[in-house]
């Protein structure tokens, strides 16, 4: 019995590998690439080539993804200080209400900013000593939160000496300093300050007392140099194509390798990205880099956009979503969050605790809709209309604001207005409500009308500052903007 059963195995064996050995050998294999040539089951010296370029392109695409987070805070971080002079360890003030000349991941027309960039491994450990009455967050570059500033910080909104430590740092923290440390080298602050009655300078003075300086130098600090915008434009946008991948190289180089991500690194070494190795891509390496970065980015643009993501939806029945579908350390249980990193950090750009927690009265949130009531992608050709029902549950105030769809910035039209807020002087109607406008050309009365532009697509943000509890148990809700007929 035991050498029928041995006699049978073999034979169904060999049958088995007979009949796959056929199908391997006899080629070519039909893919979406293409055939794949075959010499003996052994793909031929054509199809060596043509399955290593389509091995980068796909390895490309995804790295595109996954380095979103940081490729935004390198774009930042360079416009600032080419377009405007800031440096790190600066202060670069927005010292009025940011207008669609600067073009930043949804850049915000309501409140008044500030920005500081440090480099952990040039200066060690570094101070940001915030005044009372700024609010914010200091980031990594991959966009983590490393402390918060402010009412969710360790200064509780009464201002204090944040230390800022290295990856990796192991030397003494002195008393007196809110001591954080960093898994980057690199880290963003960006503070906000709250406009009270429309006094809009004391927000920027506010702002203007933020200092910076390297702890080696706290004995006496250096004069922190504070940079003011103006009217001046920013270009923080990422570049499409080629020069994503330049602005990759150069942020990787400056940070340390984490565990999470030695894949990727594996991924971009073939390409020619290589921590520590000038970035001199050959011609085919040029070449697949230029097309995957196309491609990465509307399959990054589709994730934000076209989320499938169970916690999308914020209002069911809706085509509002949640801008923040992420925990802010990016992780989840059993995995780290690569699809809801991608949701948030093309569209927008800094990531808080704040920003998830559910305190009435505190923080803000903010929702997004992309398309109609019908489903249908919003077109700048066509009129809208956002009815806003009474009562908005916000302690501070409401905005609704436009944004490009490429290059995820306030519409710049003629009248360079890309919003509408409850401080502005809004037409209501007599229950109280407010109907927003949208389209080409103004409506009869144009106070609540925001221009948008044919042959573009938008987006809005709606924003909620001291959202109340109605906001979180949903008693009251937004509509779908809703296309004229």
């Amino acid at each position: 019995m035991r050498s029928f059963i041995v006699a049978v195995a073999t034979a169904a064996l060999v049958i088995g590998t007979t009949a796959s050995a056929k199908d391997v050998l006899t080629g070519p294999v039909k893919t979406h690439i293409g055939p794949v040539e075959l010499q003996g089951g052994y793909p031929s010296t054509k199809s060596v080539s043509k399955l290593y370029d389509e091995l980068d392109f796909q390895r490309a695409t995804q790295a595109y993804i996954w380095a979103t987070p940081l490729v935004a805070m390198e774009a930042l971080r360079s416009a600032n200080t080419s377009d405007w002079g800031v440096d790190y360890n600066d202060v670069g003030l927005v010292d009025g209400y940011t207008t669609p000349v600067v073009s930043a991941l949804t850049g915000n027309n309501t409140t008044i900013y500030a920005a500081v960039f440090t480099d952990l491994e040039r200066d060690g450990p570094v101070v940001i000593d915030s005044p009372v009455g700024v609010y914010g967050v200091i980031d990594d570059f991959w966009q983590r939160p490393v402390v918060e500033v402010g009412p969710f910080g360790p200064d509780k909104g009464k201002g204090g000496k944040f230390l800022l430590l290295p990856p990796g740092y192991d030397g003494p923290v002195p008393d007196g300093y809110l001591a954080a440390k960093s898994k980057t080298n690199q880290t963003m602050f960006i503070g906000r300050a709250f406009v009270k009655d429309g006094d809009t300078k004391s927000a920027v003075d506010t702002l203007a007392r933020i200092k910076v300086y390297p702890l080696s130098k706290a004995e006496r600090p250096p004069e922190t140099r504070v940079v003011r915008a103006g009217d001046r434009p920013l270009n923080s946008i990422a570049p499409k194509g080629f020069g994503y991948w330049q602005l990759l190289s150069d942020a990787l180089d400056k940070e340390p390798v984490e565990e999470r991500d030695r894949f990727f690194h594996a991924m971009l070494k073939p390409l020619g990205i290589e921590k520590g190795k000038p970035f001199k891509p050959d011609d085919r390496q040029k070449k697949i880099l230029t097309e995957a970065a196309d491609v990465g980015f509307l399959m990054a643009q589709t994730l934000s956009m076209a989320p499938r993501l169970e916690n999308a939806s914020s209002y069911p029945g809706t085509h509002w979503e949640w801008v923040l579908t992420l925990d802010p350390s990016q992780e989840a249980p059993g995995y780290t969050q690569l699809d809801e990193r991608t949701d948030y950090t093309f569209e927008a750009i800094t990531i808080a605790e704040g920003m998830i927690k559910q305190i009435p009265g505190a923080g803000s949130q903010y929702m997004s809709a992309a398309k109609d009531k019908s489903g249908t992608w919003l077109d700048g050709g066509r009129v809208y209309t956002l009815h806003v029902p009474a009562d908005v549950p916000a302690k501070e105030f409401w905005a609704v604001t436009v944004y490009d769809v490429m290059t995820r910035s306030m519409i710049k039209t003629g009248i360079m207005k890309a919003g509408v807020s409850s401080h502005d002087k809004l037409k209501a109607n007599a229950d109280g409500s407010v109907d927003v406008h949208f389209g080409p050309k103004p409506p009869k009365d144009d106070v609540n009308w925001i221009r948008t532009i044919p042959g573009r697509g938008w987006f809005a943000y709606f924003r909620w500052y001291g959202p109340t509890e109605k906001f979180f148990d949903k008693t009251w809700t937004l509509p779908d903007i809703v296309a004229s007929k």
